[in-house]
């Protein structure tokens, strides 16, 4: 018994003591409308109230208020938990604001209108190893007892799941009085752990991952899942609230085998149809939001590809599931791809693709009756908020390193498939690193099993005529077309040769004139008096009547040469 204390109480002072990354727990359960999304699983409060949230943004986490549902008959949003402060009695309040105003929570990509009240309580931040259970006092919130979206139709619906800062380049927010307490210093997640000596680092490392084809996700503080990265890694400055990165290319292609569009690979549609789009636009990378939110003229190239029907109530592209062309896209391995300026390099890029079956997103209630799949390019016409949220981190890995005195930089690599090691690579980012190192794994062989290769001689169609978007290659004939037009050449020659063969049999068909039956008639005399050995090649050319010499004969003449032996040899005599 007591070397079993013993053994606790090593594990306890390691669990305190080591500056390992720290991982976080993720839910058992999913979460839509517009998913399915993993989150993340926290007990908040005094009576720790169990929460799960979508982890990623900065400062704040958004905690959706007990209150958010009333007067709702059916609320979604209490599958994720809700949050009463008034329940708490280790809740501290900054500051209520009652009245409507819109919520710095998306940075206007995804605006939520409501109330607000920011508020500082004790956090329990789960984790898989039991030993590596954080506890976070006055982790600094922004709890929302009344918010909304709205839809482009004027439709409001509630939000679902609330979100769960990983960090800001200060370890902490100093207030200047909170419930009678001077310069109140609150909480943030990855700086607490770091200046009490659990982390090497202000940092986090976080790769969402995808529901529905099964790739795990990865969250980390203090460092990331080394295996989570794949190829080079981008390495930029962050901003205050934001993580910017400058997006230069927008194309599709296939990873192996045959192509179900036109063109095995074609570039240039962020910029198709778009002459205000020159060599870039800034986009900003987002966990808590849900979309691709790009300029309307980028998704409407993109979609012009693809069978799908833009719905103007939802701002969404629908996919047309009963046209083959669906089937054939979503499961095979073609993806959209997005080259990005690397290291902030104005002569080097680096491209992360995302396969079609991870842009097969479905709507869900309250959005929508039935589930629907659609495509999740959202178009935007302010050009400082286009951002890539959770779509595009299904296959792409985010890291910070914040380094607490504004000199930090943020990370963006090509994250793997279904195809992913079931045991992570735990690396620590060092509070002084400005760059990962990423794994050997290859991002094709992260996909092996889980996508339908095409045959190389195949091809689909795509939404518009092959050739008619920008940077499109000239398009090769196929083994099939080829062998087609073989196929029909030898068909063309063969009924050309038979109605030669048919004119020509008809015309010897014909019935022999009355010349002809004379000349028959004079050669039979000539074939009495020729020798037999005597070749018809050896007479001379001149032998034969020409026709004008027989159409001389008068009808009496022709009428004596019907009669007896001996006047047809009379007849030939003269």
């Amino acid at each position: 018994m007591q070397s079993s204390w013993l053994l606790f109480a090593l594990f306890s002072n390691w669990a305190v003591s080591s500056t390992l990354p720290r991982q976080l727990q993720w839910s058992p359960k999913t979460y839509g409308p517009d998913g399915p999304w993993h989150a993340v699983s926290i007990d908040l409060g005094s009576n720790k109230q169990p929460l799960d949230l979508y982890p990623g943004n900065t400062w704040h986490s958004n905690i959706l208020g007990s209150s958010i549902c009333a007067n709702v008959l059916t609320c979604y949003a209490q599958q994720a938990g809700l949050y009463d402060s008034s329940t708490s009695t280790s809740v501290l309040t900054y500051a209520n604001i009652d009245q409507v105003e819109q919520i710095d929570w998306t940075s206007g990509a995804m605006p939520l209108t409501g109330t607000h009240s920011v508020q500082f309580d004790t956090a329990t931040v789960l984790a898989p190893n039991l030993f590596a259970v954080a506890t976070i006092p006055n982790l600094s919130l922004q709890v929302i007892p009344n918010g909304y979206y709205t839809l482009p139709n004027g439709t409001n619906y509630l939000p679902e799941v609330g979100t769960l800062a990983l960090g800001a380049e200060s370890v902490n927010q100093t207030y200047p009085v909170v419930q009678s307490v001077e310069n109140f210093n609150s909480s943030l997640i990855s700086g607490y752990l770091y200046e009490a000596g659990q982390l090497a680092s202000n940092s986090y490392g976080l790769h969402i991952g995808s529901v529905a084809l099964g790739i795990p996700p990865s969250s980390l503080v203090g460092g990331y899942d080394q295996s989570r990265l794949l190829g080079v890694v981008t390495a930029q400055s962050y901003q205050l609230y934001s993580l910017p990165i400058d997006l230069l290319d927008i194309g599709i292609g296939v990873a192996e085998g045959g192509s179900p569009f036109a063109d095995t690979s074609f570039s240039g549609l962020l910029a198709q149809g778009n002459s205000s789009i020159k060599v870039s636009i800034p986009v900003l990378i987002e966990a808590t939001i849900p979309y691709l939110y790009l300029p309307g003229s980028t998704c409407d190239a993109i979609a012009a590809q693809l069978p799908v029907t833009f719905q103007s109530d939802y701002g969404l592209y629908f996919w047309n599931t009963t046209d083959p062309k669906y089937t054939r896209i979503v499961t095979s391995p073609a993806y959209l791809s997005f080259t990005f300026r690397l290291n902030q390099s104005n002569s080097q890029n680096m491209t992360i693709k995302v396969p079609f079956g991870l842009l097969n997103l479905t709507l869900q209630a309250p959005l929508i009756n039935t589930p629907t799949q659609y495509f999740p390019c959202r178009p935007l016409t302010d050009s400082g908020s286009y951002t890539l949220g959770r779509a595009f981190l299904q296959a792409a890995f985010v890291g910070v390193n914040w380094q607490t005195d504004l000199n930090g930089a943020w990370f963006l690599a090509q994250a793997p498939g279904p195809n992913t090691p079931s045991t992570p690579v735990v690396t620590s980012i060092g509070f002084s690193d400005t760059s990962l190192t990423s794994s050997s794994n290859q991002w094709i062989d992260s996909w092996k099993g889980s996508w339908t290769v095409l045959d190389e001689g195949s091809s689909g169609t795509g939404g518009s005529t092959p050739g008619n978007h920008a940077g499109s290659k000239p398009k090769s004939l196929s083994s099939r077309a080829i062998a087609g037009i073989v196929i029909g050449v030898v068909i063309l020659v063969a009924a050309v040769g038979a109605l030669a063969y048919f004119c020509f049999w008809r015309r010897n068909r014909k019935p022999a004139t009355t010349t002809q039956v004379t000349h028959n008639r004079l050669n039979s005399y000539e074939r009495a008096t020729v020798p037999a050995t005597f070749e018809k090649s050896e007479l001379p050319a001149t032998h034969e009547y020409s026709r004008a010499e027989l159409g001389s004969l008068n009808e009496e003449r022709r009428a004596e040469l019907g009669g007896t032996d001996e006047r047809r040899v009379e007849l030939a005599a003269s």
